[in-house]
């Protein structure tokens, strides 16, 4: 019995471990990280990680900037100024919908993801040694615990982006982002 107390308790610590110290670290560090990123393409931290959103959307065809409210949560201001600022990079350009000109979309500037990829290749040359460390039964654990890890994250972005009190709105009107899809409605997932 007191083996398996001991366990348990070991259990515990490791997992509060995992998320008191380990993912606030991981967290923080993937933070810097794509700041210097962002400050090395001329962006702003954020802006780095919206122009992913735009380049995922517009795989599935043509992204709005109200699109873009859907996907991220932002206003519809919070867009506008994330769109000045990467069209300012020369990262999107805005121009007429193909089948409705009254509306504006927004095209990732596909010239720039050559330079965009070259501050990650380091990254990527290091991410691979250190994935080389292990097994491919532990890959596949690490995976899915990254999988599960994201869904959750993407659940509690969608609870905190629900309003609070009896009136609140059900997880399903949560922006599509939060609730881990990557397109409308209209158009297939990534």
């Amino acid at each position: 019995m007191a083996a398996k107390r001991t366990s348990a308790k070991a259990v515990k610590e490791l997992i509060d471990g995992l998320g008191d110290r380990l993912g606030r670290e991981l967290s923080t560090q993937s933070v810097l990280f794509h700041q210097a990123i962002a400050e090395r393409l001329g962006l702003k931290g954020t802006d780095h990680k919206y122009l992913d959103v735009v380049r995922r959307a517009a795989e599935a065809g043509p992204v709005t900037p109200g699109d873009l409210v859907q996907l991220t949560g932002l206003t519809s201001g919070g867009v506008t100024g994330v769109l000045d600022r990467l069209e300012a990079a020369g990262f999107v350009r805005r121009v007429k919908h193909p089948s409705d000109r009254r509306q504006l979309v927004v095209e990732p500037v596909v010239e720039r993801y050559a330079e965009i990829g070259a501050l990650f290749a380091p990254f990527r040359e290091r991410w691979a040694v250190l994935c080389s460390r292990y097994s491919l039964d532990e890959l596949r654990l690490i995976c899915d615990f990254f999988e599960q890890a994201t869904a959750l994250m993407a659940e509690e972005i969608a609870r905190m982006q629900r309003p609070a009190g009896p009136e609140a709105a059900p997880a399903s009107a949560a922006p599509r982002a939060a609730r881990g899809t990557k397109a409308r409605p209209r158009r297939p997932t990534l």
